[in-house]
């Protein structure tokens, strides 16, 4: 039974497993802060349910999130990424088709396991856009360094096959079949030893969530100084480079 109280975020109930649509496929889910309260909520439910497993998704298959809206973008995101901004005791699962830019990328990385499609593409372009909080800088914390610094510095795009290869992927299927696998991983989870699965995931988290608190803590000292948005109409957005 899918959930509709909430127009941008569809929270839907299949048994152990919760999914988590963002729904603005003709805006390509693009983030707002309507998006970010309604993640928080599902969250927020997530955790106090009864649910083994949540999957995280975006409705179409187009993006699954271009990332910040910039013509209504949110006050405060922190609260939309799962593990990084939200704490869960409880691992997710997201489901990437097109695109997962900017926000959206963070939003995937702040998973626990990525299944993308073979089209996907994944980037992170604040240094060209001249827009950035510093929030994809705790994947240094879950891949190579080196992988990071390529991604965030020169803000070009990594097509599905590059991010498998660079560990930003879990796994990689056929276009529209991410949701599909996506599902089977998360029923293999809520399969598993509810209480194993939680130490395991606890011991997975404890060093990669505290250098990101202490991460987003850095960041906030100078991300007012890199909020120029003069070359937003410049930038390519998701084209890339």
């Amino acid at each position: 039974m899918t959930d509709h109280a909430h127009e941008t975020v569809l929270v839907e109930d299949r048994g152990d497993v919760l999914e988590i649509t963002i729904n603005r496929p003709a805006k390509l889910n693009a983030i707002t802060q309507d998006v970010v309260d309604g993640l928080a909520l599902a969250y927020e439910r997530f955790e106090l349910g009864a649910w083994r497993v949540a999957v995280l998704t975006g409705a179409g298959n187009r993006a699954f999130s271009a990332g910040a809206d910039f013509n209504d973008p949110p006050t405060n995101d922190s609260p939309a990424y799962p593990n990084f901004g939200t704490p869960l005791t409880k691992p997710i699962v997201s489901a990437v088709e097109g695109y997962a830019v900017g926000a959206g990328f963070v939003l995937s990385q702040s998973t626990d396991i990525v299944v993308a499609g073979e089209s996907a593409r994944f980037g992170y372009p604040e240094a060209r856009i001249g827009v950035t909080g510093g929030g994809a800088t705790f994947l240094t914390t879950r891949v190579p360094t080196k992988v990071v610094a390529d991604l965030l510095l020169t803000g070009r795009f990594y097509e599905a096959p590059r991010a498998l290869a660079a560990g930003l992927v879990s796994e990689l299927v056929p276009d529209g079949t991410a949701l599909g696998k996506a599902r089977e991983i998360a029923s293999l989870i809520a399969a598993n030893h509810a209480d194993a699965v939680t130490a395991l995931k606890a011991l997975i988290d404890r060093d990669t969530q505290r250098s990101t608190i202490e991460g987003a803590q850095r960041a906030s000292l100078w991300t007012a100084n890199t909020q120029d948005r003069s070359r937003l109409r410049e930038s390519k957005g998701i084209k890339g480079r």
